[in-house]
């Protein structure tokens, strides 16, 4: 029988920082639905890609529905060396396309020689998993399938696949990790929380990384209430800010510390979390002091280059085949 635990291939920490920063987080001023971004965030765009790539729009039958995806192969990949896969999943109301646009990883697979998959939510959403935000469609089931599909094609590294999103995205990429075991070898997305408790199934922890703007008032940093019960009638709010959310996530990585440690501290950004984790599982949150919705490179204010720090940490996890010797 087989077993999967999550390998670190670097183990790097930064040296402690003495002191804390207090950051004071406003409450949500004013709730709207990720398609009205302001007209900065939505427009600005990664540069174009400066050398040829494969790019295509795939799809399948899934549940009867026509569902797709966009697929970047960067030219340089070989077919004779298996390279990492990462799923990008939009947020509400926008579309792989846009995504591909905004998140920097399409620039990301040229220069670390990644396969990235855009896939599409029915109606540009992806269902969260409980009453006021399903779309009653087997979201988990299709990114399954988007994964085995581009694995048979491609050459991918099955123990180095990994899932991002942005808010809506992130919520189910949270979503995917904790209901599928030993697909991903890591998780990481901005701006947005698990909305379901995990099930019981959760037994192989995923490493997880959030990327969160402190002045976010779609998805609010310190307290999510308001848009949970505006939007989805859901008053349980199961994880209702950041640091909730980084709790719950060492909580269910079986983290050890009475508090997160601080990994970097610098004007632009914070990154804190915990590092002793069952199965090197470890637990990350980045916090963009001047950043809104919208942290990628493309929309915030200091130019930081936060898909190249979320990578930094996803790609340290492989996931490792072991035989159980029973």
């Amino acid at each position: 029988m087989n077993g999967v635990k999550i390998v670190s291939a670097s183990r790097r920490r930064a040296s402690a920082i003495l002191v804390l920063l207090l950051m004071l987080c406003p409450v949500s001023g004013c709730i709207f639905p990720e398609e009205t971004i302001p007209e900065n965030d939505a427009q600005a765009q990664d540069p174009p890609l400066s050398e040829p790539n494969n790019l295509s729009t795939q799809c399948i039958e899934f549940e009867g529905v026509d569902r797709c995806w966009t697929l970047l192969v960067p030219a340089t990949v070989s077919t004779e060396q298996p390279v990492p896969l990462v799923l990008d999943l939009h947020g509400y109301g926008h579309t792989s396309a846009s995504q591909m646009n905004i998140s920097s990883f399409a620039s990301l697979a040229v220069e670390e020689q990644l396969i990235v998959a855009y896939p599409q939510g029915y109606d540009s959403f992806w269902g969260l998993g409980f009453d006021g935000i399903e779309n009653d469609l087997d979201d988990v089931g299709f990114l399954s399938a988007v994964i085995e599909s581009v694995t048979e094609a491609y050459p991918v590294d099955e123990a180095r696949i990994h899932m991002s999103g942005w808010s809506n995205g992130c919520k189910m990429t949270q979503r995917f990790a904790v209901e599928t075991q030993g697909v991903v070898a890591s998780i990481g997305c901005m701006s947005g929380y698990l909305m379901t408790e995990a099930p019981s199934t959760y037994i192989a922890p995923v490493p997880f990384m959030e990327v969160h703007g402190v002045l976010d008032t779609t998805v609010s940093y310190a307290d999510n209430t308001a848009m949970t019960v505006y939007y989805f009638q859901n008053t349980v709010g199961f994880n209702k800010g950041a640091m909730q959310n980084l709790e719950y996530w060492a909580d269910l990585n079986g983290c050890s510390g009475a508090a997160p440690e601080v990994i970097t501290v610098n004007a632009d950004y914070d990154i804190r979390g915990y590092s002793d984790c069952t199965s090197n599982a470890e637990v990350r949150l980045m916090s963009l002091f001047s950043s809104g919705h919208n942290p990628y490179l493309s929309g915030n204010p200091t130019n930081t280059q936060s898909t190249a720090i979320l990578w930094d940490f996803m790609s340290q996890f492989a996931l490792e085949t072991i035989e159980d010797e029973s």
